[in-house]
């Protein structure tokens, strides 16, 4: 490989494969009015399309790429690249994204499709910082014109945006360095190459399915067969049949989407799927869980799927993409620690059957320099100890965009101890083991009760196997300010599946919750929230955003099906004994009388 850009990527790609399909794109993934796209049509599209560009100023300039998922936006993106502009994907129907994204970006020029209603554009226009954008569509056709621009490895290829899980999305500057490098990356640890299959639902304006999707097709010169994220959402098997019907190799997704596969899939409809030629199936973008990969692996035995095809993987936006992923097992690695020494930090294994044992599942080897430091003090911690993953390498981007003190606080941290940096401070909390990379959950959703830190993924993970109606995945759990003499005061709001409950099984949930969290936490919750389903907020790739559920909370504004209220914790990490509660019911059944009995029970 030698393209030092995206340019030349493209170029070579379409010089060496010609009228091989790069993608095809069908809505539900059944083939029904698919389209497609060769490796020369698509560097022809993107000529065409950069040509008009330039010819209108945009080289240099940052241009909203505003598409819907399909071969437009693809196409779109590279008409960006090739006229040595910066692309900054959107996706036009995500509102609130756009409403933070489109300001933000400041850009003068927006690209879509000749289909995006007016109405779109008219939005967009009222949010951009200048007005009015010069707008463009994918239906350019004078490739001729085209200037090939005057760039190299250093030159800004794209902003992308975070997803914003713990706050408002933030533009990452990316350049062809970052990414050409990253997409290296992922070669080596997927070790694809160009006789593969891709399979993918994941939304074109986020860095999983961009980058991991899109472009490490053409990097390594595949096949791949997109849908849209809608389509499988609606119906996740979608997915599968279609990994089943492409015979697909490699596929990505996070960790909810397995899930619900699982949860959404009737054992004949399983049955029913190929999926024998699948050999990668990487799960990241969100904490992968032990209860996850096993599901999957059993549910899906019967059609072929193997155990050892899971690769867990970890990265972020701030490092384009991938940081670890692949390892030396057969079988993804999974360590069973201590909660209670988790808490202190400390790694300490435990049998798996022990009450306090919280599974964390290995995200594979470092493919960057990776180091683990205590985010307050900024040492570096020693072995079989926890704290924040700290990144450096050619795939850590520089900036952000237009943000210096968020830039100068996180890509310019240096370890106290011994001067080494600058590293990018992921916010992310882990622990490096047996050449792996553990991810633990992410320093600002860290709860702490009685001076003992707890880790909301962990705790959703316990309420969501206390119950079978509790939707897998579709929790958050997080602390309220305390009020006076009382400690911070841990909340759970849990989705429920309404298909599988009746109105005598709602009132034993309060205690099923508090009863697991008592016998593996060693806590119980001060609120209950108990939501229907796609009630919890989410980013555009489906992480949960608990700090805006948080926030929802504490506005009292989330939709809730019931709720329980005990009376604040006092300030010594001791919990509760009296179970008197303040009671809202949202129409299908009182808990009072189960409440009040488990009051009158405990004294």
């Amino acid at each position: 490989m030698t393209a030092l850009t995206l340019v030349d990527l493209l170029q070579e790609r379409a010089g060496l494969y010609h009228d091989k399909v790069a993608f095809s794109f069908s809505y539900y993934g059944d083939g029904v009015d698919s389209t497609q796209l060769t490796y020369r049509e698509l560097e022809n599209k993107a000529r065409a399309i950069a040509s008009r560009l330039q010819q209108h100023g945009a080289a240099g300039e940052r241009v909203l790429v505003i598409c819907r998922p399909g071969l437009d936006c693809i196409a779109a993106f590279f008409g960006c690249v090739y006229a040595g502009a910066v692309a900054v994907p959107v996706h036009q129907r995500l509102a609130p994204r756009l409403r933070s994204v489109v300001p933000d970006a400041q850009a003068g020029f927006a690209l879509t499709t000749p289909e995006t209603p007016p109405e779109v554009r008219a939005a967009v226009d009222l949010l951009a910082a200048k007005r009015p954008l010069q707008w463009f569509t994918t239906d350019a056709d004078d490739a001729e014109h085209w200037v090939a621009p005057d760039i190299d490895a250093d030159a800004v290829a794209m902003v992308q945006y975070t997803s914003g899980s713990t706050g408002s999305p933030r533009g990452v500057v990316l350049t062809h360095r970052n990414l050409v490098h990253n997409l290296e990356t992922i070669r080596q640890t997927t070790r694809a190459d160009e006789y593969g299959i891709g399979v993918y639902w994941l939304p074109p304006h986020h860095d999983l399915g961009l980058i991991g999707g899109v472009l490490s097709t053409l990097y390594v010169g595949r096949t791949t067969m997109l849908m849209s994220p809608t389509a499988f959402i609606k119906r996740p098997l979608r997915w599968l049949e279609a990994i089943s019907r492409y015979r697909g190799t490699i596929t990505t997704a996070p960790n909810f989407a397995y899930d619900l596969c699982v949860e959404h899939s009737s054992p004949a409809e399983r049955a029913a799927l190929d999926l024998s030629s699948l050999s990668t199936a990487m799960n990241g973008a969100e904490p992968v869980r032990e209860a996850t990969l096993t599901a999957f692996a059993d549910a899906f035995a019967p059609a072929g799927f193997r155990p050892e095809t899971f690769s867990p993987v970890y990265g972020l936006a701030e490092a384009t993409l991938m940081v670890s992923g692949g390892r030396r097992t057969a079988l993804p690695t999974v360590v069973h620690i201590d909660r209670n020494a988790l808490g202190e930090d400390r790694v300490a294994e435990t049998p798996p059957d022990d009450p306090a044992a919280a599974a964390v599942v290995g995200c594979g080897r470092p493919r960057q320099h990776i180091v683990i430091v205590d985010p307050e003090t900024r040492l570096r911690r020693g072995p079989d100890e926890v704290g924040e993953i700290w990144i450096t390498g050619p795939s850590v981007a520089q900036s952000y965009w237009n943000r210096p003190e968020d830039t100068e606080r996180t890509f310019a941290a240096t370890v106290a101890d011994t001067g080494e940096g600058p590293f990018l401070r992921t916010g992310d909390m882990g622990f490096l083991r047996g050449g792996e990379l553990f991810v633990t959950g992410r320093c600002k959703d860290l709860v702490v009760i009685g001076g003992r830190n707890y880790y909301p993924n962990d705790i959703e993970e316990t309420v969501q196997n206390c119950h079978p109606a509790f939707m897998s995945g579709r929790g958050a759990v997080f602390a309220t300010p305390p009020a006076e003499g009382a400690a911070d005061q841990l909340v759970i709001v849990q989705e429920v599946n309404r298909d599988r409950i009746g109105q005598a099984e709602l009132t034993e949930m309060v205690d099923a919750i508090q009863a697991a969290l008592s016998d593996h936490h060693g806590i119980t919750a001060r609120s209950v929230i108990l939501v229907g389903p796609m009630r919890i907020p989410t980013t555009s790739s489906g992480k949960i955003q608990r700090g805006l559920c948080k926030q929802q909370f504490l506005d009292r504004t989330l939709e809730t099906l019931a709720e329980w209220h005990g009376p604040p914790q006092p300030d010594n990490g001791v919990t509760t004994d009296k179970l008197a509660a303040a009671i809202k019911i949202a129409g299908l059944v009182t808990l009072a009388s189960a409440l009040q009995q488990r009051s009158a029970e405990q004294g």
